[in-house]
C-alpha cells in the first residue's frame, strides 16, 4: 500500500512537470510568430535555432519595446501645442497595443486603448473613441482591475459631446463610485464638477449645484484653473435660479492671482453676475478684461476653443439684450476660432441680429450659411460613421490575416517542440523514478532497523515495569506487616499495663496507667487502620475518630451520662499527621470525660474536623465546668495539656483553648502534600 501511494505521488510530479513544459511551449507559440509583423525584425521567416531563443529574454525585449512606444505616444499627446500630429501618436500607440496583445497583458492593453480614445476624442472621432473605451473597460473588468475611473471619465466626455446626456451622467457617476472605492481622490474636484455639468445639461439645477458644492468644498486641493472654471459654472447655475447676489458673493470669495491660468473665466463670471444685478458698466468692464486676458495667454488648442466660445457667448448675450451692433462685433470675432457647430450657432445669432435691425439681405445670407453648416454637421457625422465602420471592417480583416500568418509559423515549430517535450518528460520521469526507488528502499531498510530497536526497547521497558510492580507490591506488604506487628506489640503493652493496674492500690498511679493505656490505644488504632487499608499511608479520619470515641466511652464513661456528637468531613490524613491528631483527640476527650462533669451531670462532648481551603480545623468542645480562672495563662499545666501543645507544634499548627460555656480546644494545621512529605524525608 505505501508503495502504491508513493507511485501516485510520482505520477502527480510527472503531471506537474508536463504542465510546466506545456506552458513554456505555449508561451513560445505566442512569441514565435510571423516576423513580418514584428517591430524589430524584418525577415519573413525564422530559422529553427532562432525559434528556440530563451522565452524570458524575448518577452523582456517585447515588453521594453511596447513600453518605449507607449511612452513616446504619451509624450507627444501631452505636449502643450495648438496643433498635434495625431496620426503619428495613434501609430505609436497602435504598435504598442499590438505587442501588449501578443504578450496577453490585458491591463496594459486597456491603458493604451484609453490613450488612443483620447486622441480620437480630440479629433472628434467620437464613435471610434467610444469603441476603444468600451474595450478598455471590458479588459480592466476581466482582470479585476479596480482603478478604472479614468476610463469612465473619458466615456462621460465622449457621450457628453455626442449629446447622450443620460449616458454621460451614468458614466460620470460610475467614475465617482470607482474613485471612492479605490480611495484615489486626487482628481475628486474634477470628477464632481463633471457630474454637476451633466445634471445642468439635463436641467436639474439643484442636483447640479449639489455636485458643484462638493467640488468647491475641497477647493484647497483644486488647481486654480479648475477652481475658476467651477466658480464660473456654479455662478451661472445660481443666475438661472435668480440668485444673483449669491452668485456674485461666490465669485468674490475667490481671490484671483494675476498670473494664474484661467483667470479669464473668473472675469467672465463677474461680467454675467453684474449684468444680472443691473450693473451694466461693471459687467462690460469685466467682459473686456476677459477678452484681454484671452488675447495675452498662450495660443493653445484649448485656449483658442475657449476664446471662440467666449465671443460666441458674449454675442448671444447681447442679442438677448437687443444690443445688436455690439453683438455682431463679438459674433464675427468668434469665426476664426470656431468649430463647425459653433459657427452654425454664430450665423443663427447674426441672422437674429440683422433681422431685428432690418438688414434682411445679410440676415438671409447668415441664415442660409447656418442651414448649410447645420446640414454639413449632419452629413459629416454620417460620413464619419460610415468611414469608421469601414475602418473597423478593415482592421478585423487585417487582424485575421496576421493571426493566420502567426499560426503557420507556430505549426512549423510545434513538431520539434512536442518531440523535445516528450524526451524531457521520459528522461525526467526515469530520473524521478530511479531516485524515488532509492529513497523507498532506503526508507524500508531504515524502518526495519528502527522497528527492531523499538521492539527491543519495548521489551526492556515491560520487564522493568514488571520488576518495579513486584517491588512495589513487596513494599506495600512489608509496610502492612510492620503496621500489624507494631499494633500487636502495642496491644501486648496495653495488656501488660492492664494486668499491672489490677495490683495497683494507689489511685494516682492507677489513673496514670489508664491514661497511658488510652494513649497506646490511640496509636495502635492508627496502625490497625493502616494495616487494614488498601493504602498504607492514608487514614480515614472519620472512621478513626468514631472508633476512638467508642473505646474512650466504654473505658472511661461508665455511667454513659455524656452525649457524644461527631461532625467530621471525609478526610484522608497522612500517617505523619494522623498520629498527632489521634493523641490530641485522646488527651482532650479524656480530660473532658474526667474533669468537665464532676457531678455526673448529663453533658455533651462535640468533636468536629473540617477542611477549609489549605487548612484542617480540629475542635473538641464540651459544655462542662470549663477551665479554672487561676490557670488563665498556663492552662492546665498537666502532662495531657503539655502533650497537646507539643503535638500541635509537631503539626506546625496553631492551638487555641477557650472558656466558652465549657472548654473549647481548637487546632488548625495545613494540608500536607507529596512535596512536603518528600521534603521531610530528605
Amino acid at each position: 500500500m505505501p508503495f502504491l501511494k508513493f507511485m501516485r505521488v510520482i505520477l502527480f510530479i510527472l503531471f506537474i512537470f508536463a504542465a510546466c513544459n506545456k506552458e513554456q511551449y505555449h508561451t513560445a507559440e505566442n512569441v514565435a510568430g510571423d516576423t513580418s509583423i514584428s517591430p524589430w525584425n524584418h525577415d519573413t521567416t525564422l530559422p529553427a535555432d532562432s525559434l528556440r531563443v530563451s522565452t524570458v529574454e524575448k518577452v523582456s525585449q517585447m515588453e521594453a519595446e511596447a513600453n518605449r512606444l507607449l511612452q513616446s505616444g504619451k509624450r507627444l499627446l501631452q505636449e502643450n501645442k495648438a496643433e498635434k500630429n495625431y496620426a503619428e501618436i495613434i501609430n505609436l500607440l497602435n504598435r504598442s497595443l499590438h505587442i501588449y496583445t501578443e504578450l496577453g497583458d490585458k491591463n496594459r492593453q486597456a491603458d493604451v486603448l484609453n490613450y488612443l480614445s483620447e486622441c480620437y476624442l480630440n479629433e472628434d472621432k467620437l464613435i471610434t473613441a467610444d469603441n476603444h473605451l468600451q474595450k478598455a473597460l471590458l479588459l480592466f473588468k476581466s482582470t479585476g482591475h479596480e482603478h478604472i475611473h479614468e476610463t469612465y471619465h473619458l466615456l462621460q466626455l465622449v457621450h457628453n459631446i455626442r449629446g447622450n446626456l443620460e449616458k454621460s451622467l451614468y458614466y460620470s457617476l460610475e467614475n465617482v463610485k470607482s474613485m471612492v472605492q479605490t480611495k484615489d481622490t486626487v482628481h475628486a474636484g474634477l470628477y464632481y464638477h463633471f457630474v454637476g455639468e451633466n445634471y445642468s445639461a439635463l436641467g436639474d439645477r439643484q442636483k447640479s449645484l449639489e455636485w458643484y458644492d462638493k467640488a468647491l468644498n475641497i477647493k484647497n486641493s483644486l488647481d486654480t484653473k479648475l477652481l475658476y472654471h467651477i466658480v464660473n459654472v456654479t455662478s451661472k447655475e445660481l443666475l438661472l435660479l435668480n440668485k444673483n447676489q449669491q452668485a456674485l458673493d461666490l465669485i468674490l470669495e475667490v481671490a484671483p492671482f494675476e498670473k494664474s491660468s484661467g483667470i479669464a473665466e473668473l472675469e467672465e463670471a463677474k461680467g454675467y453676475a453684474y449684468s444680472a444685478l443691473g450693473k451694466q458698466v461693471m459687467a462690460n468692464r469685466h467682459f473686456a478684461e476677459m477678452l484681454r486676458l484671452y488675447d495675452n495667454e498662450s495660443r493653445s488648442h484649448e485656449l483658442i476653443r475657449k476664446k471662440s466660445l467666449a465671443y460666441l457667448k458674449l454675442g448671444s448675450y447681447y442679442v438677448d439684450r437687443e444690443q445688436y451692433n455690439k453683438a455682431k462685433g463679438y459674433l464675427l470675432h468668434s469665426f476664426p476660432f470656431s468649430s463647425v457647430s459653433n459657427m452654425a450657432k454664430a450665423n443663427l445669432m447674426l441672422f437674429k441680429a440683422d433681422s431685428a435691425t432690418g438688414n434682411y439681405r445679410d440676415a438671409i445670407s447668415y441664415y442660409q450659411t447656418y442651414k448649410k453648416l447645420n446640414d454639413s454637421i449632419f452629413n459629416t457625422e454620417k460620413s464619419r460613421q460610415i468611414q469608421e465602420i469601414k475602418i473597423r471592417y478593415e482592421t478585423v480583416k487585417k487582424e485575421n490575416k496576421i493571426s493566420d500568418l502567426q499560426n503557420e509559423n507556430v505549426v512549423k515549430s510545434m513538431e520539434l517542440d512536442r518531440a523535445n517535450l516528450i524526451k524531457k518528460l521520459i528522461l525526467g520521469g526515469l530520473v524521478l523514478l530511479f531516485t524515488a526507488s532509492l529513497f523507498l528502499y532506503k526508507g524500508h531498510v531504515d524502518k526495519k532497523r528502527i522497528n527492531r530497536v523499538l521492539l527491543s526497547q519495548k521489551e526492556e521497558i515491560a520487564q522493568q515495569n514488571n520488576t518495579l510492580q513486584e517491588l512495589l507490591s513487596e513494599k506495600e506488604w512489608l509496610i502492612k506487616e510492620i503496621h500489624h506487628r507494631v499494633k500487636n506489640n502495642l496491644q501486648i503493652v496495653m495488656s501488660l499495663l492492664n494486668t499491672q493496674s489490677r495490683y495497683i492500690k494507689n489511685p494516682e498511679i492507677y489513673a496514670a496507667i489508664k491514661k497511658s493505656q488510652s494513649r497506646l490505644f490511640a496509636i495502635s488504632l492508627i496502625h490497625q487502620k493502616l494495616y487494614k487499608s488498601d493504602n498504607s499511608n492514608l487514614i480515614d479520619i472519620n472512621s478513626y475518630i468514631e472508633n476512638l470515641l467508642r473505646y474512650l466511652r466504654e473505658s472511661l464513661d461508665e455511667g454513659s451520662h455524656i452525649k457524644y456528637e461527631l461532625d467530621v468531613d471525609r478526610i484522608m490524613l497522612q500517617e505523619d499527621q494522623a498520629i498527632p491528631v489521634g493523641l490530641i483527640l485522646n488527651e482532650a476527650i479524656t480530660n473532658a470525660i474526667k474533669y468537665a462533669f464532676p457531678e455526673q451531670d448529663k453533658g455533651v462532648i462535640k468533636v468536629t474536623m473540617k477542611s477549609e481551603k489549605d487548612y484542617y480545623v480540629l475542635s473538641i468542645q464540651d459544655n462542662g465546668t470549663g477551665i479554672q480562672k487561676d490557670h488563665s495563662k498556663d492552662v492546665l499545666p498537666s502532662m495531657g495539656m503539655t502533650l497537646i501543645k507539643g503535638l500541635s507544634k509537631q503539626l506546625n499548627g496553631s492551638l487555641k483553648i477557650e472558656n466558652n460555656n465549657g472548654t473549647l480546644i481548637r487546632v488548625m494545621f495545613r494540608h500536607i502534600t507529596i512535596s512536603d512529605i518528600y521534603a521531610q524525608h530528605t
